[in-house]
């Protein structure tokens, strides 16, 4: 039978994926025996596939992401069918003078490592130093601090890697801060980031200098399944894998991944490139919870051949609902109820900036569909795309109950185009309002700008700003005074749960209280009891609504963490009011020393607790056959996972930030 009807059934392999059995591991290295391997370059011959990752650490905090992303690749590791060679670049950090961890940019040939970390040790180093330790693989070139968001730095790597480790097919992964069409891999220590014009030209140079082509590029980044980004590397590479949502840790599962690739060689001896990508949306569609769906809940393979099909639809769809505006008095607030109903992937979950802007076409094509409104014309139009796009997409996943209407492909539909500001305090050199999206191809010869702006309505809040003589730099640092605001609301009340932990902690050593901050003990300790007491209402919401969710897969873990909070709250508020009422002295110091022991374990437990579930099911997914895999989570579905504050916190690293910077 035929479980995943994505795959073709000579695709799906039959054997688990487990970590390799000294027979298996024999198969799985055994020379070429292809009568038409050849050498070039002297020494190199020429394996099936040869996959190129580019891995950009120099950006929102993935130097300490980046080295697992080479302890993944290891996990299979090059052999005599494949090789996989990755530029990676770490950006250097005040701590790695105490954490011994390099930094800069080193190129390697991925050697597979007998003895990767154990599953619950590397999930720690994504949170814990020093992240660099268990990289096997020799550095090739230590290449300085070379700027990993320049296109022509990754020209010369591919170039070199083409030339130097040819094969019949080629892949790239490019993982980095990537933003939609306004770039992938940026590069915080130049400021420099790699448009997808750039990396469309360092694929072509790569694949002229070397007389190989790349059939699969894949975004390991955000809001890389956009049809703005496929269409300008619809002539340099035949598959795009990309997710539509924001990604954090990364998103693609390397290991499992190259693991795939390497069995399936030993098995039957090649794969093809649609193959290659399938098993890169299967292995996120299968990947354990309880991260999953944080990690990357959409996943896309878009076949480039048939995209400019989708562009011609969709601007075919632009210019009907172009009449439609000009024709109909009603279809402006029928288009503008469109877009705002379609599937947005924003990590606020709102639509209210660029990111959020990104919208499925998918389910934009059906809610016009839907709206007796329009008439004929954008009704067929709006099934073109349908047509056009589900033909464009190989495969595609999608999880969690906020991604419920992902079809697979986004495309930039604002409601306020035009109307985008900066967020930079000073307002930068050219700035354009549209993001740069009048540069991509896909709006060449369109009427969705024209359609974007006819429609566009500024902001009511920001609309009053400017009925008030603001413009648009003071607008903007009107919202940003209430984002502070916001934001002291929030701190005081985290300040108030932090004063009592501090004043717990006090307490439990038998000391008196000390000023916390700026706050003098008369203050803080009263603050205390609130904050305690907060701390214990949340922590018994969290109980109460954990116990009566049946859907919650780890609920033991979640009524764990929701005791801990309750009872760490309840000891704070208890040895503060101990504290300043004479008859209940008696208890401040137990009920401290039982505050900063629940606080302490709770966070301690969270990120142990998650851990561990995280490694075990992975590992259980390593000894299962992918129809295994695919039982597994589609009885899964339905369910919910909890996630702990201090893991949420700690994951929140990987997506997308303010690409769109000035053209200056």
């Amino acid at each position: 039978m035929n479980i995943l009807p994505a795959f073709g059934s000579a695709q799906v392999p039959v054997k688990p994926l487990a970590v390799p059995t000294a027979k298996t591991e024999e198969a799985a290295v055994a020379p070429a025996t292809s009568d038409d391997a050849v050498v070039l370059n002297g020494d190199q011959p020429e394996k099936e596939w040869t996959v190129l990752v580019w891995a950009n650490g120099k950006a929102d905090g993935a130097d300490r992401l980046v080295p697992s992303v080479m302890r993944e690749l290891e996990v299979a590791g090059s052999d005599e069918r494949m090789n996989i060679v990755a530029q990676v670049g770490r950006k250097k950090r005040v701590y790695d003078k105490v954490t011994k961890d390099w930094s800069g940019v080193r190129r390697y040939h991925v050697q597979q490592n007998p003895e990767p970390l154990p599953l619950q040790k590397e999930i720690m180093k994504w949170f814990l130093p020093p992240y660099t330790e268990g990289i096997i693989s020799p550095v090739l070139h230590d290449m300085g601090n070379a700027d990993m968001g320049s296109s022509s730095s990754m020209s010369e790597f591919l170039q070199w890697g083409m030339k130097e480790y040819p094969a019949k097919n080629y892949a790239l992964v490019v993982y980095g801060e990537s933003g939609g069409f306004s770039g992938v891999s940026i590069d915080e220590t130049t400021g420099q980031k790699t448009t997808y014009k750039g990396l469309a030209q360092a694929i072509r140079e790569g694949e002229k200098a070397s007389g190989g082509d790349i059939s699969v590029v894949a975004i390991d980044g955000s809001y890389g399944a956009g049809l703005e980004a496929a269409h300008e590397l619809k002539d340099v590479a035949d598959i795009l894998v990309g997710s539509q949502a924001p990604v954090k840790l990364g998103s693609l599962q390397l290991d499992q991944i190259m693991k795939d690739l390497k069995f399936e060689l030993a098995e039957k001896g090649t794969v093809s490139p649609e193959a290659f990508a399938k098993w890169m949306v299967f292995e996120t569609h299968a990947q354990p919870g309880p991260l999953a769906a944080l990690v990357n809940p959409t996943l896309t393979a878009i076949d480039l051949k048939k995209i400019d099909g989708v562009k011609e639809a969709y601007n075919k769809l632009g210019s009907e609902i172009s009449k439609a505006l000009a024709d109909n008095p009603t279809a402006k607030d029928a288009l503008r109820q469109a877009i705002g109903d379609t599937q947005n992937f924003n990590q606020e979950k709102s639509a209210s900036n660029f990111y959020g802007d990104f919208r499925d076409i998918g389910h934009f094509a059906k809610n016009l569909q839907s709206d007796v409104r329009f008439g004929e014309g954008v009704h067929k139009a709006a099934e073109a795309v349908l047509k056009a796009s589900g033909e464009s997409i190989i495969d595609e996943t999608h999880s969690g109950p906020q991604f419920t209407n992902a079809t697979g492909i986004s495309a930039y539909l604002p409601l306020d185009a035009g109307y985008d500001l900066h967020s930079t305090w000073k307002a930068p050199r050219g700035f354009d309002p549209l993001h740069g999206y009048n540069d991509t191809s896909v709006a060449h010869g369109s009427e969705w700008t024209n359609v974007f702006k006819g429609i566009a309505q500024e902001d009511k809040w920001n609309a009053k700003l400017r009925g008030w003589g603001l413009g648009n730099v003071g607008i903007v640092r009107a919202n940003k005074a209430l984002g502070w605001a916001k934001r002291a609301g929030a701190f005081a009340l985290g300040t108030a749960s932090n004063a009592g932990n501090y004043n717990a902690y006090k307490f439990a050593r038998n000391q008196e209280p000390g000023r916390y901050f700026f706050l003098p003990p008369g203050v803080n300790v009263p603050l205390s009891v609130l904050g305690g007491a907060r701390t214990a209402f949340l922590g018994g919401k969290q109980l109460v609504t954990s116990i009566g969710n049946d859907e919650l897969k780890n609920k033991k873990q979640a009524i764990i963490d929701g005791a801990l909070s309750t009872v760490g709250g309840v000891g704070v508020t208890t040895a503060a009011v101990g504290h300043l009422w004479d008859k209940a002295a008696f208890l401040k110091r137990p009920a401290a020393i039982t505050a900063v022991g629940t606080q302490i374990g709770k966070q301690v437990y969270g990120v142990v607790a998650t851990r561990n579930a995280q490694a075990k099911a992975k590992e259980a997914t390593l000894n299962m056959t992918p129809e295994e895999r695919l039982a597994q989570v589609q009885s899964n579905e339905g369910k919910s996972y909890y996630l702990p504050p201090i893991v949420r916190f700690l994951s929140e690293v990987g997506s997308a930030g303010d690409l769109d910077h000035s053209k200056a």
